[in-house]
């Protein structure tokens, strides 16, 4: 009998070993699902700080060496402060010469074409240079506006290059 004591003794004492060690486990697991859920709620509130750029705001401060200064604002006068004065202004009272004094009035109408003056004769070639073309470029353009005065366009020469 003194061996199945000894088996039952052991038995006993593996039983307590895996209780105990079945408690050290469900405490571990326990502190465990703490930690975590503090990590969380440490984390969501990291989250709410830097969308709110609070610890930027605490880092970007830190590295900053010297103090700022406060400089005092000047000072604003007062709506109302200063009396009421009378506009000043030049005013030039000389109407325009000719016309409605507006302007050129629309539409332009060309009188007669042979009022055209035209710079001399120049050779045109394309790119590549196989086509050339002889062109007589206008150099002045005699028009009446709707108020029948006379309205003069003139172009440059397109032979002379800058």
């Amino acid at each position: 009998m003194a061996l199945g004591d000894a088996r039952r003794a052991s038995g006993q004492a593996m039983e307590e070993s895996r209780r105990a060690i079945g408690q050290n486990n469900e405490t571990a697991r326990r502190a465990i699902g703490k930690n975590n859920e503090a990590a969380r709620r440490g984390i969501g509130a990291a989250m709410e700080a830097s969308r709110r750029g609070e610890s930027l705001q605490r880092d970007l401060n830190s590295l900053e060496m010297a103090p700022r200064k406060r400089q005092a604002l000047s000072r604003v006068e007062q709506r109302g402060a200063r009396p009421v004065t009378r506009g000043r202004g030049t005013v030039n009272l000389v109407p325009a010469s000719g016309g409605t004094g507006g302007g050129i009035a629309s539409p332009l109408t060309e009188t007669t074409y042979a009022a055209r003056t035209f710079w001399p004769e120049t050779i045109l070639q394309s790119t590549d240079g196989l086509l050339s073309f002889k062109v007589k470029p206008i150099k002045e353009i005699t028009q009446t506006d709707d108020n029948d005065l006379e309205v003069k366009q003139v172009f440059a020469n397109p032979a002379v290059t800058p």
